[in-house]
Parts: structure tokens; C-alpha cells; sequence
């Protein structure tokens, strides 16, 4: 069984991070990847950065032809040709450099449509260090408080993407929230229990915390019917966790 796999990232105004991204897709033991590169319009040198990269795996750079995040996944997702699809941004990189092979690995074994794995989040700096384990199961139930998913360390069959389709590009904020909670409307997420790829923890979401806490509430009340009371209450412990990741913030940008 010959898998394909994309790995899609996205690269805008990027000089500093971008080499550690390539790097770390270029050095896979496994063959039989594809790079797909969404470039959006730059001020600084990434253009330049991207075309000179000697990258030993297939490699494509594609315009990001609208605004916006969404639009860049989703520029991504046309442009895919492999089996299995992971998003890896610009400043992320993977975990090490046997990881994909893997992944293809339990998917060959498992035959699973998606999947995810654990995350170690990163500050700018890389001084301060978080590792996400795996839930001990998966219960519909965690994404009441924000989404339970790194899409750093999420892999998608060809076939759970046609099916879901794109992401919500009228999202500013909380795309992949939205996109998450309607794949695991088609089948639960397989739980992978290893680590994929380190993220780094100053990208929008991150920043923007509590509107990001606010699209994450509307998004899930779309989803899933609770009583006023009982949505007060998420809602409330959601605010709690947005306070505390605003207070996280300057460690994350000067460690």
C-alpha cells in the first residue's frame, strides 16, 4: 500500500521560522511525501527563502488567492493529490524525523479516517515547554471548553476531507474548531498516543484569546443544544481558561 502524504503549511511574512518548518518535512525517513506551500503576499524575505529551499521531497508553492486563514487551509485542501493530509504552519515542526512513517504505519494497521496525536507547545523563544497528552478516551464531550485538537498534530484521510468538506471561511477565528466538531460528526477521531510536531503558541488564536473564547462559544451552540443554565456555565469556565491564557501570554512571547 502506497500512501501518499501532503503536508500543507501555510507561509506569510515568516523569514525567521520558516527554514525549521521545511526542515523538518524535508528530513522524513519516509519517501513519499508531498509539501504543499500556501504562500500569502510577504514584506520580508519568505518568497525568497521558499524558492531556494533544496527540499528532498515534493514540493509546491501555490498563491494564496484570497484573505484569511480559512481560505489558506482551504487553498490547501484543493491543491491535495495524497491519501492523508496534515497542516503544519509556518514556525511548527514535526516531532522528529520518523513521525510520519508512523502515522502511515497505525493508518495502514488501523485503517482509521482521521486521527491525532499528542503536542508539545512551544514559546517564541522555546524556553517554556508544554506537553498535550493524549485523552484517555474520546467523549464528544471536550469540545464544550474550546477545541481539544491540535491541528499540528492532526491527520485527515482523503476521504473524511471530501466528505466534510471545506472550512468556514466566514471564521475568522475557530475555523478549525468548527471544522473539527463536523469530522467527528461523521466518525470519532483515532487517538494516536505519540507526539506529532511541536506548535509554536504565538499564532492568532493564541493571541486573540478571548475572541477566540467568543467564536468557540457560538460555534459550539450551533452544535450542540444545552439549556441557557447549562450553557452559561460552559461559558463561564470557558472565560476562566481565556483568562488564564491571556495571562500566559507575555511568557509566551519573551521565553
Amino acid at each position: 500500500m502506497n500512501v501518499v502524504v501532503n503536508i500543507i503549511t501555510i507561509a506569510k511574512d515568516c523569514e525567521k521560522i520558516i527554514t525549521k518548518t521545511l526542515n523538518s518535512v524535508s528530513f522524513q525517513d519516509y519517501k513519499n511525501i508531498s509539501h504543499i506551500i500556501i504562500y500569502g503576499e510577504s514584506v520580508d524575505f519568505t518568497n525568497k527563502i521558499l524558492t531556494s529551499y533544496q527540499h528532498t521531497k515534493k514540493y509546491q508553492i501555490y498563491n494564496q488567492k484570497n484573505i484569511g486563514i480559512a481560505s489558506a487551509f482551504n487553498e490547501g485542501i484543493k491543491q491535495k493529490s495524497g491519501d492523508l493530509v496534515l497542516f503544519l504552519n509556518a514556525g511548527d515542526s514535526l516531532i522528529n524525523n520518523t513521525v510520519i512513517t508512523q502515522i502511515v504505519e497505525s493508518y495502514k494497521n488501523k485503517k482509521w479516517l482521521w486521527a491525532f496525536g499528542e503536542t508539545i507547545s512551544i514559546s517564541r523563544k522555546g524556553y517554556l515547554k508544554r506537553y498535550i497528552r493524549q485523552h484517555e478516551e474520546w467523549r464528544q464531550e471536550l469540545f464544550l471548553y474550546g477545541n481539544p485538537i491540535c491541528h499540528q498534530s492532526t491527520i485527515f484521510t482523503k476521504e473524511i476531507l471530501d466528505t466534510v468538506g471545506l472550512y468556514n471561511e466566514l471564521l475568522p477565528l475557530g475555523m478549525d474548531y468548527d471544522f473539527n466538531i463536523r469530522a467527528s460528526l461523521i466518525e470519532e477521531p483515532h487517538l494516536l498516543r505519540f507526539p506529532i510536531s511541536y506548535y509554536e503558541t504565538t499564532g492568532v488564536s493564541s493571541m486573540k484569546v478571548f475572541q477566540a473564547y467568543k467564536a468557540h462559544s457560538d460555534i459550539r451552540k450551533k452544535y450542540f443544544m444545552y439549556t441557557h443554565q447549562r450553557n452559561l456555565q460552559i461559558d463561564s469556565i470557558g472565560f476562566i481558561k481565556a483568562i488564564k491564557r491571556f495571562l500566559m501570554i507575555p511568557l509566551k512571547l519573551y521565553l
